[in-house]
């Protein structure tokens, strides 16, 4: 059974080593500081609007995603990572649905997430689930040289 919960402390390392891992040995994507997942209670629970949760499968670390809060109405969501195993099973669903329920009942109309050209399957994901190509990179989210901005209106 999966569940999904806040991020606690206690699962530090297995965030650092899971992001990581996806990023630097999946996509090769290295040289790239991510202060943020050193410091999850910092970036991303440092106020009641934003948020990071784990996706856990018999306390084992599956999953992560966080929400930060931008402006009065909008957010970044960010470091959503599946562990390749746990992957087209509807996992990304449930922890989409996780910040967009947090999203709701925080009155934040506006998502916005970025990725690279080089990850396709997470912009079909995004885009299936209704985010829309941006051609404005909100201050913050860049990703890459040459990122890739989705916008999601609730």
């Amino acid at each position: 059974m999966i569940k999904i919960i806040p991020y606690s402390d206690k699962y530090k390392e297995k965030v650092i080593s899971l992001i990581l891992n996806i990023w630097e040995k999946e996509f090769d994507y290295k040289g790239v500081a991510r202060p943020d997942i050193y410091n999850i209670p910092g970036f991303y629970q440092n106020d009641k609007d934003s948020n990071f949760w784990l996706a856990l499968s018999d306390n084992e670390l599956i999953g992560t995603i966080g929400l930060i809060k931008k402006s009065d109405n909008s957010a970044f969501l960010k470091r959503m990572a599946i562990k390749k195993e746990f992957r087209k099973q509807g996992l990304g669903e449930k922890l989409l649905q996780t910040v967009i329920q947090f999203a709701d009942e925080h009155d934040i109309k506006t998502i916005y997430v970025g990725t690279v050209p080089e990850n396709t399957e997470a912009l079909k994901f995004y885009k299936s689930h209704g985010f829309k190509e941006n051609n404005f990179v909100p201050e913050g989210i860049v990703v890459s040289d040459n990122p890739i901005c989705l916008k999601l209106n609730l």
